[in-house]
C-alpha cells in the first residue's frame, strides 16, 4: 500500500516531536524510574558483602562518597563495582606471613618421596595433598578469605615449580577460583566476585 508523501512527513514530524518532549520532560518521566533503584541500599549491600566475605582483602569505599555526583543509578552501580573488583584484582598477597606449617601426623609414606617434581606431571597423591591443605587452611581462601567447598577450592603453588618449587604442604596453599586466576597472572577479565556483586545490584526495589 502506497504511503503518501503528507502522510510520511507528519509521521517523522510527530516523531521528532514525541522525542523531544522524552528529552525535554526526561527528569520527570524517569525519575519514577529510578525511584524504584534504592541505590544507597545496594551499595550498602555490595558493602556488607564484601566485609564478610572477603575480609582479608582491605577495601578503600572511598568510591561510595565519590560516586554521588553520578545521577544515573547503573552508572553509578557500576563504576563502584569495577573500581572495587580493580581492588581486589590489585591486593597484595604476601604469601610470605601464611601459616602453611602441618604436623607430621597429617603426613603419608609417600608424602616426600611425591613431593619432588617429575616433568610436568602432578603427584598421584595431589588430591590428598588438596584434602589435608583445606584443612589446614580453615576451607578459606589464603588471598582474599571467602569460604569454600571443596569443589571450589584451588591448590595454589606459590612457589612454581619451573623456578625449583616443590609439591610439599609449605609451598601449596588453598585459594578460591578468582585470587587462583589473579596469582597466576590469568586472564581477570572474568570473575567469580564481579557477577556476584552485579547479582546484588541493579535490581528494581519492591
Amino acid at each position: 500500500m502506497y504511503l503518501g508523501t503528507d502522510f510520511i512527513v507528519s509521521s517523522l514530524f510527530l516523531i521528532v516531536v514525541i522525542f523531544s518532549l522524552l528529552y525535554y520532560f526526561r527528569e520527570k518521566i524517569f525519575r519514577f524510574y529510578y525511584k524504584k533503584f534504592d541505590v544507597n541500599t545496594i551499595l550498602q549491600n555490595i558493602k556488607n558483602y564484601l566485609e564478610t566475605n572477603h575480609p582479608f582483602i582491605e577495601f578503600n569505599f572511598e568510591i561510595l562518597n565519590k560516586s554521588k555526583t553520578e545521577q544515573n543509578p547503573e552508572i553509578r552501580i557500576a563504576m563502584v563495582i569495577d573500581n572495587l573488583v580493580s581492588q581486589f584484582i590489585n591486593a597484595k598477597f604476601d604469601t610470605t606471613k601464611l601459616s602453611l606449617n602441618i604436623s607430621q601426623d597429617k603426613l603419608w609414606d609417600s608424602y616426600t618421596f611425591n613431593s619432588t617434581p617429575v616433568k610436568s606431571k602432578l603427584p598421584n597423591d595431589w588430591a590428598k595433598r588438596k584434602v589435608v591443605a583445606l584443612q589446614r587452611d580453615n576451607n578459606t581462601c589464603q588471598r582474599c578469605g571467602i569460604n569454600l567447598k571443596a569443589d571450589k577450592a584451588k591448590l595454589h603453588i606459590i612457589h612454581p615449580i619451573k623456578d625449583g618449587g616443590k609439591y610439599y604442604l609449605d609451598n601449596l596453599v588453598i585459594l578460591c577460583n578468582d585470587c587462583d586466576k589473579i596469582s597466576s597472572k590469568a586472564n581477570t577479565n572474568y570473575l567469580d566476585i564481579k557477577e556476584k556483586l552485579y547479582d546484588l545490584n541493579i535490581k528494581p526495589c519492591d
